[in-house]
C-alpha cells in the first residue's frame, strides 16, 4: 500500500477550502507507488490526485518539478497539470507534509508493454526533452 500519511475525508475537505475546486465528493487511497502518498480526489469540479510528499522527496525540488509539469501541460504536452490554490500556489502543506493537487488522468500503466508501446514511449520522451529545453527553472542535481 502506498499510503504512508493518512488523510481523513474531513482533512481533505478542509484542505480543499484553499482551492477553487468545490467540496469533497470522494477520497480514495491509491495503492500503487513507492515514494509518496497519493489519493484519488473527487470534488464538485472533477477528479484530481492529491499527493503528500514523503520524507525521501526533497521539498526544495518541488517548485522545479511542479513548475516544469505545469509549463509542459500549458504547452499541450500530455501531462496532468498541477492545480494552483486561491493564492496561486501549487505546493501546500497537509498533515505535516508538502502536498499538491494535480489533474486526474484516466488510464493505467502497461504491465506488458509491446515493442510498439516502448517505441511510442521513446517518442514521447524525446518530445518532453524538446518541449522542456527552454524551461528556465533550476534544480541542483
Amino acid at each position: 500500500m502506498a499510503v504512508f500519511t493518512p488523510v481523513t475525508p474531513q482533512q481533505a475537505d478542509d484542505y480543499l477550502m484553499r482551492y477553487p475546486l468545490g467540496g469533497l465528493v470522494e477520497l480514495t487511497p491509491i495503492a500503487e507507488g513507492v515514494e509518496n502518498t497519493n489519493y484519488r480526489l473527487v470534488t464538485e469540479q472533477g477528479a484530481y490526485v492529491l499527493t503528500l510528499f514523503e520524507g525521501r522527496t526533497e521539498a526544495s525540488a518541488l517548485p522545479f518539478c511542479l513548475g516544469l509539469t505545469g509549463r509542459l501541460a500549458a504547452q499541450g504536452f500530455p501531462t496532468p497539470a498541477p492545480v494552483a490554490d486561491l493564492h496561486g500556489q501549487v505546493i501546500g502543506r497537509l498533515n505535516g507534509r508538502a502536498a499538491a493537487i494535480v489533474e486526474w488522468t484516466p488510464g493505467a500503466w502497461k504491465r506488458q508493454p509491446t515493442d510498439k508501446d516502448q517505441y511510442r514511449a521513446g517518442q514521447v520522451l524525446a518530445l518532453l526533452h524538446l518541449d522542456a529545453a527552454d524551461y528556465d527553472g533550476v534544480r541542483e542535481n
